[in-house]
């Protein structure tokens, strides 16, 4: 009799086990489960310095510019890597801004130097004014051609960065002027004039 109730006994704190095990699992299941799910559904936010996610939103404050010099009788393109910008406005004085310094590897300026931007306007008729301190005019030194690559490199910048614009104007001190070395008229937009091949 005593080993019927020993046997009782032991198939009893077997099952009493076996149901401790069954809840530990269970409750195992629900804190993995329930991680899992909260960890989706709220992910964390890492700082900017860790991770692959800091980094791609580091790179997407920035953005690519092309811009056109006239180098050795030549278009030259580079690109420019600036602060993202947003509005219209803020793309092109940054191109303009860009165009200005010159090309990184310039031995001689080919910008005339300390040009400065006075104000960017978009008039109605989608012609974007530039409108340049007066040593653009005034420090400009070369010929017939290097006029036309410089004023052309300046329109072909702004219309490879500056979304729905049809022409460029230059404009000195916030005036027409009829040329900037003698050789071209600026008192029209650029763009007829710099269509034609050099």
């Amino acid at each position: 009799m005593d080993n019927k109730y020993d046997g009782t006994q032991k198939t009893m704190k077997g099952k009493k086990a076996a149901g401790i095990v069954l809840l530990v699992f269970l409750f195992l299941g629900g804190v993995t489960g329930g991680y899992l799910y909260f960890s989706t559904i709220l992910p964390k936010e890492k700082p900017a310095a860790e991770g692959e996610a800091g980094t791609s939103a580091r790179i997407d404050d920035y953005f690519i510019l092309r811009v056109y010099y006239p180098v050795e009788n030549q278009m030259q393109i580079e690109e420019r890597r600036v602060p993202r910008k947003s509005g219209l406005m803020a793309v092109a004085e940054a191109t303009v801004g860009e165009y200005l310094k010159g090309p990184v590897r310039a031995t001689t300026p080919i910008v005339p130097k300390n040009t400065k931007i006075l104000g960017i306007y978009k008039g109605a008729d989608r012609i974007l004014y530039v409108d340049l301190s007066d040593d653009f005019r005034r420090n400009f030194q070369g010929d017939a051609l290097t006029e036309f690559l410089l004023l052309k490199s300046l329109y072909e910048s702004l219309i490879s960065n500056v979304e729905d614009i049809q022409d460029v104007k230059v404009l000195i001190e916030g005036k027409e002027v009829e040329t900037l070395g003698g050789h071209l008229y600026l008192l029209y937009p650029l763009k007829d004039m710099v269509a034609y091949g050099y």
